[in-house]
């Protein structure tokens, strides 16, 4: 029919015997895997850490690091650079991670803290925090979540209207909603300079390591994963994943968050 255009659906990933797991491997190498906080390796703010967890991803790290065929293990997050320094210490990181939705990398060595490229010059961000401290901070309709520097978070002080955030935000913005992206994650709404989200986090950070895209493994759950989970060669999601994640990754574990994590792992061969 004239007009018509069809979209070809990705099938999702069957589940591989270790025979085939063992194939894969030698086809498409994972030599990075790429995990979101919130949501994935923890059931989100507030919520307490599977320490055991991050003793098996710091353990592949140091695998890692003493076999480089072994994938290293970081982190994209949209959390501040400092909580996200302090998890990659407790995953003994050595590949640089991203933070505040790919705003900015981090370096343990050498220690650093590096702001996307694409910021330079960018002075927006001042006049759209007054502005929301204005129209939905003060009337007490939201908070900012604390030390970020490129980008804000918003969180409904009553959680039941968060998905009224985006549109006090516009309101509260006004001419100045046209400069940035109103993106939400699972409990919050985030306001990223225009142009960032994790997916030119994550091509920077491809960049930066010499590891292709194509041979990272990522997983994420909620929108603001989609632009990097969409660009990593391998995907994957957490059965707690929203209804968009699920669509468009290549795997779903049956379980959620850190249990699901390990089935991920184990799906793709990556367990010690």
């Amino acid at each position: 029919m004239a007009g018509l255009q069809l979209r070809a659906r990705r099938r999702p990933t069957p589940r591989l015997l270790p025979s085939s797991v063992a194939n894969l491997k030698v086809l498409n190498p994972i030599q990075l895997i790429v995990l979101d906080i919130d949501g994935v390796l923890s059931e989100g703010e507030g919520r307490p850490l599977d320490l055991e967890l991050l003793g098996l991803l710091a353990s592949m790290n140091r695998s890692a690091r003493q076999t480089p065929a072994s994938p290293a293990v970081t982190l994209c997050s949209g959390r501040p650079a400092p909580y996200l320094e302090v998890m990659m210490q407790a995953i003994d990181a050595h590949q640089p991670g991203i933070f505040e939705n790919g705003a900015g990398l981090y370096y343990a060595h050498p220690y650093c803290f590096l702001p996307h490229p694409a910021l330079a010059g960018s002075d927006q961000m001042p006049q759209v925090r007054t502005a929301l401290e204005r129209g939905l901070i003060q009337t007490g309709r939201a908070f900012v979540q604390p030390g970020k520097i490129h980008t804000l978070t918003l969180f409904a002080e009553d959680p039941a209207e968060t998905r009224l955030l985006a549109e006090w935000a516009e309101a509260a913005l006004g001419p100045l909603a046209a400069q940035v992206d109103l993106v939400y994650s699972t409990s919050c709404l985030n306001v990223l300079p225009h142009g960032i989200d994790k997916g030119l986090g994550v091509g920077w950070l491809a960049e930066r390591t010499g590891i292709p895209l194509e041979a990272m493994l990522g997983v994420g759950d909620s929108d603001v994963d989609l632009p990097f989970l969409k660009r990593v060669g391998h995907s994957a999601a957490p059965s707690n994943a929203n209804t968009s994640v699920r669509a468009i990754v290549d795997y779903t574990a049956p379980h959620p968050t850190a249990s699901g994590v390990r089935d991920i792992l184990a799906h793709y061969g990556l367990l010690p």
